[in-house]
């Protein structure tokens, strides 16, 4: 049983912990693609979906039931991440945010880095919940 657990914690941290670590906004599709294939190998490019309202790469980890969308503004730069996590994931996920950022409020995180400060929050959806990280909106 215990060895179960810490497997799994084993397996889970580097997904998490990548997650978070690595920041994508203002790289252009390509470097993205680039860094997440060097960087993380639990998950795969998922082409089949096709969506008409945003442009996004999408990226599948099932072993970790996380889906990350990086949107791209029109020049295919990245705008936002928002990844998405099974609730298995969600003590692993805040523990991660709140050692690796400032708290800013109810399930919200500020970071600075190269200048550019940015925001990261965490919404409860009814099956799972997303972290979205994006330049800070002044202001707020």
């Amino acid at each position: 049983m215990y060895f179960r657990i810490i497997f799994f914690i084993i397996l889970s941290w580097p997904a998490l912990y990548n997650a978070m670590a690595q920041n994508y906004i203002g790289m252009h599709k390509d470097q993205v693609m680039k860094t997440m294939k060097e960087t993380d190998q639990y998950s795969k490019l998922n082409t089949s979906t096709v969506n008409l309202s945003y442009k996004y790469l999408k990226y599948e980890d099932k072993i970790h039931e996380i889906t990350t969308l990086y949107f791209l503004s029109p020049g295919d730069t990245c705008t936002l991440i928002r990844k998405m996590y099974d609730y298995s994931n969600i003590n692993d996920a805040i523990e991660g945010l709140n050692s690796s950022f400032k708290p800013d409020g109810k399930n919200k995180w500020v970071y600075t880095e190269n200048g550019k400060t940015y925001s990261v929050t965490l919404v409860e959806e009814d099956w799972f919940f997303t972290v979205t990280t994006q330049l800070k909106k002044m202001g707020k």
